[in-house]
């Protein structure tokens, strides 16, 4: 059996011998058995599949093959040669394939048992078809619009394919050629395609008008929806195509769902200057709406039909969704300025609403977006209306806009409290199973979704505080006296209001938030059973979280709140804990000035009453809680102004961590073996672990505490490394797995981690004290354990630790360089050079650190020796060709800083001279190399950079040998180099092409836009960048992005409520 199996493989390899003619049953008998789970034919297959001859054999396939799959594979052979191969094939063989492929679409489109027939195959056939079109049209084929319009009149079958075609090619010019085309030729087809648009609009419009065949009008319907957003708006305004839809096919339930999409579609058209369209756009909404009322009454439970309807009852609910918002978003003031159109509007936010009330994040988004940009269009209104004040000191609107949509507004809240997600901040949970638990994982969506709607609420709440706060006050009297009371009634209720902190005026928010807490404890106090106390608990620590205005005018309130929560702090259920220690974090930071006050009728400020009581308060917390309760207790401290108050407070914080460090240091200096025990490591570790958050929140102000216990903290060190070192020179590497060693480099990890953190939130007048008592017992034993220990054994916080001593201390550490390299660099190169997986953490931190060092201490590398010097350099050269983004860009980053620091020094010309080449070659590679397309912004600037350095002349050495031929001058040669390495890399591309590239490149090099604009055309053009070009895009979407962030935060920190302040 194994010698059959092997003689059919090597007779299956038969189909690799491109010399003779293909045995097409041998092909489909090879597709068959893989698609059966025979994974050995796959290599065979793939060979075949890449050779460059395959696509030759296309057309036998094609027509010959009996196998479906081997038909696929065939067409995807083809669709790959026509992205990377098909500028290079000789016309008469473009032609043939381009012929081939027509003629068999008709084949299969002849009549509509074989189109049904053949329905998976013909649609690849079609977007292969596209494929060739926006490679040919119109230049090669400039009749192919015609001819298509043409064909169409054949046989409906083959009219229906067409359809198919023109909704791809649209799709593929409007929708997806952003990175896929060149720019000028996506404009040339945009307009080529927009003079022919008569020619398809007419034959919709035939369709439309005389066809009976259900599957052509719909196809067609779905074709016409991809064109509305472009085509020209006298086709949709100056024709019947709006009655037609509105008024035939709406009506129709089969048309219903693909009418309503192209409704969609006009609806959400903007145009200027065209006032006489507004009467046909006003007329197609009222009678939409008007159809829509036969359907939806107002007694009909949207949520309950979407619920139990069928998928083209649920896309239709959507599809109305998306028509409404759409229209509304851009023509509201023509429908408001209309009479007859106020009736549409009203029922039109009514289904709306009751859309809303659907369980489908989906559709609740398309609403809520609508919502949205509603009511900030309301506030807008009402922010420049003449207001009076009223009993109470309320602000009534007087605007009318405002008072037309009071009742839907009001309705709306009702919706958006019922519908609030999880705040990020509340970590109890109601699982599928209905048990409360503890939430283990972030829900980024929910996270994203609670903003928007937050963002809602608060406008909502200065539309009309009165109706925002009774709503939620009578929702939460339902909660108190039982008669809507469930988990998640109250949880939405007071996620919601948690989100409007801020938006209230002063006095009322005291009012609301007052009889809110008192409800909340009250019902605490009354409910029995823990599961209700931990939800009611949850929702009082996030309430109270998000009112930190209040509570910092509140002084009484502020205390009992905290109070509260160290109560909380020794309830053991799920969540409760946890939580509690992160609401007091976020109220320390947010009102830590009240801690240190002295207050009214108070012996002294709560902060010293807080660290008094802290052994009670944190007993029956984990070490986790314990960390989090010291770092906000820190945060206090830190704001206190006087620094001798500080000190004292920062001894009497860390007393409980410094006599349990005392005692395992005491225990050590007797019998240092007792460092091994398991139980004294991790003590040790939690030690560390509570100095560095307080570090992180005292800043520098640490420094007395870290005086307190550095010495010792490098003797634990010292210690800990040459105990791991003895384990692994007795057992080998694999005693990095073991238990006690593993927790001893955590020890060592969380040393280094503290230093860093101090050395990163040091003071200038700090940096001399760091010179003079840190570093020096620090480098020694840091370094040479680092260079001593196996790979396994390294810890990656040294590096880092080294870079934020660089960065911080700046040109001062660049006398210990020559040091720092000499134990790190190559050793550090012996773990990552194998390949770009290993020992991620170092590898990133080793980059980092060489960042570091060239941006403060590039002194220090011009004094290493060339050998040196060198290592450094492959070692940039390397971390650009890393997978890993922030790898790549570290060390992209780091080039482009040593191109500009060589700009300015007298070691320019022997840097040139010996990597000017190299530099190039390296970025060209990684440029056209698709794996690493997000770093596009920095090749661009680097490769614009080096090109400027020949063209200005501002390198003075000829930068070729003799023998690689005569030039002129750097310029000539760095023109032919480039050329050369382009042709030598991608064969498809002309020797003309590179040149063109090259000189355009060089003419575009005084405009950074412009030469990205030229680089990424010839990016497009390369085989490598056929697919997928998104991310050469990157830069240009990262900075749209930026733009409307800043605008929106802008425009949010106008309204009270938007934005938390601390």
């Amino acid at each position: 059996a194994n010698k059959r199996a092997s003689e059919e493989m090597e007779q299956l390899k038969d189909i690799l011998n491109f010399g003779k003619p293909l045995n097409i049953g041998m092909l489909d008998k090879a597709v068959a058995a893989f698609y059966q789970g025979n994974m050995q034919i796959q290599p065979i297959l793939v060979q075949f599949r890449q050779h460059p001859q395959a696509w030759t054999r296309v057309d036998q396939i094609l027509d010959k093959s009996q196998n479906p799959q081997c038909k696929m594979l065939a067409l995807g052979i083809l669709e790959r040669t026509i992205s990377t191969r098909w500028g290079v094939l000789p016309m008469q063989q473009r032609k043939g394939i381009r012929g081939f492929i027509v003629g068999l679409i008709i084949k299969l489109s002849q009549n509509k048992d074989v189109l049904r027939k053949n329905m998976v195959f013909l649609g690849k056939l079609n977007i292969v078809l596209v494929q060739i079109v926006k490679k040919e049209w119109p230049h090669n084929w400039p009749n192919f619009i015609p001819e298509l319009v043409n064909s169409s009149k054949r046989s409906t079958a083959l009219c229906t394919n067409n359809m198919n075609i023109l909704k791809l090619l649209s799709e593929e010019i409007f929708d997806y050629s952003n990175g896929q085309m060149t720019q000028k030729k996506m404009m040339e087809m945009k307009r080529n395609l927009n003079s022919q648009f008569q020619m398809i609009f007419k034959l919709c419009d035939t369709v439309l008008n005389s066809s009976n065949d259900e599957i052509l009008v719909l196809v067609t319907l779905e074709t016409l929806n991809r064109f509305l957003h472009w085509i020209p708006v006298g086709f949709i305004f100056e024709t019947k195509l709006i009655e037609q839809l509105a008024l035939k096919f709406f009506k129709v339930s089969r048309f219903q769902n693909a009418t309503l999409q192209c409704l969609a579609e006009i609806g959400a058209i903007e145009f200027k200057g065209k006032p006489e369209y507004n009467p046909k756009l006003v007329s197609m909404f009222t009678t939409v709406i008007q159809q829509v009322s036969k359907l939806l009454t107002p007694q009909i439970d949207v949520a309950k039909i979407y619920y139990q309807g069928d998928a083209n009852v649920t896309k239709f609910i959507r599809y109305l969704a998306i028509f409404i918002t759409g229209f509304l978003k851009t023509h509201l003031r023509l429908v408001e300025s209309t009479k007859e159109a106020h009736q549409a509007l009203a029922m039109s936010l009514r289904y709306l609403l009751m859309i809303s009330r659907v369980k489908d994040t989906v559709i609740w988004k398309i609403c809520l977006e609508y919502w949205n940009r509603l009511v900030i269009d309301l506030y807008d209104t009402a922010r420049v209306a003449p207001a009076k004040l009223m009993l109470g000191g309320t602000r009534h609107h007087l605007s009318p806009r405002v008072q037309q949509y009071a009742s839907i507004l009001s309705e709306l809240r009702h919706v958006m409290i019922a519908k609030m997600p999880r705040p990020e901040e509340v970590l109890i949970v109601e699982d599928e199973n209905g048990q409360i638990v503890k939430q283990t994982m972030r829900d980024t969506d929910a996270i994203t979704l609670y903003k928007s709607m937050r963002e809602g609420l608060v406008y909502l709440t200065h539309l009309d505080p009165k109706d925002t706060q009774n709503t939620m006050l009578l929702k939460l009297k339902r909660q108190v006296d039982g008669s809507e009371w469930s988990w998640n009634n109250l949880n939405t209720l007071c996620w919601a209001i948690g989100s409007i902190s801020g938006a209230l005026e002063e006095q009322h928010e005291k009012t609301f938030l007052v009889r809110v807490i008192k409800d909340l404890l009250g019902m605490c106090e009354m409910k029995k059973g823990k599961d209700h106390k931990a939800v009611i608990a949850s929702n009082i620590m996030y309430v109270v979280g998000q009112y930190p205005r209040f509570l910092r005018m509140h002084w009484k309130f502020l205390k009992t709140v905290v109070n509260k929560l160290f109560e909380f702090m020794h309830e053991k259920y799920p969540g409760v804990q946890d939580m509690s220690c992160d609401t007091f974090l976020k109220i320390a930071k947010s009102c830590r000035r009240k801690f240190v006050m002295l207050q009214e009728d108070e012996n002294m400020p709560f902060i010293r009453e807080i660290i008094e009581r802290l052994p009670q308060t944190i007993h029956d917390l984990e070490q986790s809680q314990i960390h989090t309760f010291y770092e906000a207790v820190a945060g206090i401290i830190q704001a206190e102004s006087n620094p001798e108050v500080v000190q004292d407070l920062t001894v009497r914080l860390m007393q409980l961590p410094n006599q349990t460090w005392a005692a395992k240091i005491t225990q050590a200096n007797r019998h240092v073996e007792s460092l091994w025990d398991t139980k004294t490591i991790k003590t040790i570790i939690n030690v560390l672990k509570t100095n560095n958050r307080v570090a992180s929140a005292l800043e520098s102000m640490y420094a007395i505490q870290l005086g307190r216990i550095y010495l010792e903290m490098l003797q634990v060190y010292k210690s800990y490394s040459r105990r791991t070192s003895d384990e692994i020179k007795a057992r080998g590497s694999k005693a990095t797995l073991t238990v006690t060693v593993r927790l001893m480099r955590v020890v060592k990890k969380e040393v280094l981690k503290l230093i860093q953190t101090f050395v990163r939130c040091s003071k200038q007048h700090q940096h001399e004290m760091i010179f003079k008592k840190l570093l020096p017992a620090l480098l020694d034993p840091v370094l040479d354990d680092y260079r001593r220990n196996v790979p396994q054994a390294r810890d990656a916080e040294v590096l880092l630790l080294i870079a934020e001593l660089v960065r911080n201390l700046g040109t001062g550490m660049s006398g210990s360089v020559a040091r720092i390299l000499d134990s790190t660099f190559s050793c550090t190169l012996e773990m990552i050079k194998n390949n770009m997986e290993d020992f991620p953490d170092v590898r990133r931190n080793f980059f980092e650190m060489i960042k570091a060092i060239n941006n403060k201490c590039f002194p220090a590398l011009l004094a290493l020796n060339p050998a040196q010097f060198k290592l450094v350099m492959d070692s940039i050269f390397w971390g650009i060709e890393h997978l890993d983004r922030t790898i790549a860009e570290i060390a992209l980053t780091t080039l482009q800083d040593m191109l500009n620091n060589f700009g300015h020094s007298q070691a320019a010309p022997k840097f040139f001279k010996q990597y000017y080449i190299p530099m190039l070659q390296q970025i060209l590679k990684v440029l056209s190399d698709t794996f690493h397309k997000p770093g596009f912004r920095l090749h661009s600037a680097i490769l614009r950079r080096l090109f400027i350095a020949v063209q200005s002349g501002e390198i003075p050495i000829q930068l070729w040998n003799e023998g690689q031929g005569n030039f002129g001058n750097n310029l000539q040669f760095v023109q032919q180099s480039v050329v050369h390495m382009i042709g030598n890399s991608f064969k498809n591309i002309t020797r003309r092409q590179a040149e063109n590239f090259v000189v355009g490149a060089f003419k575009q090099t005084t405009d950074l836009p412009g030469f990205k604009r030229h680089v990424r055309d010839f990016l497009i053009q390369l085989k490598e960048f056929s697919t997928d070009r998104e991310e050469l895009y990157l830069e240009e979407k990262q900075k749209a992005q930026a733009d409307q962030k800043a605008r929106a935060e802008a425009c949010a920190s106008q309204v009270p409520g938007l934005i938390k302040r601390n």
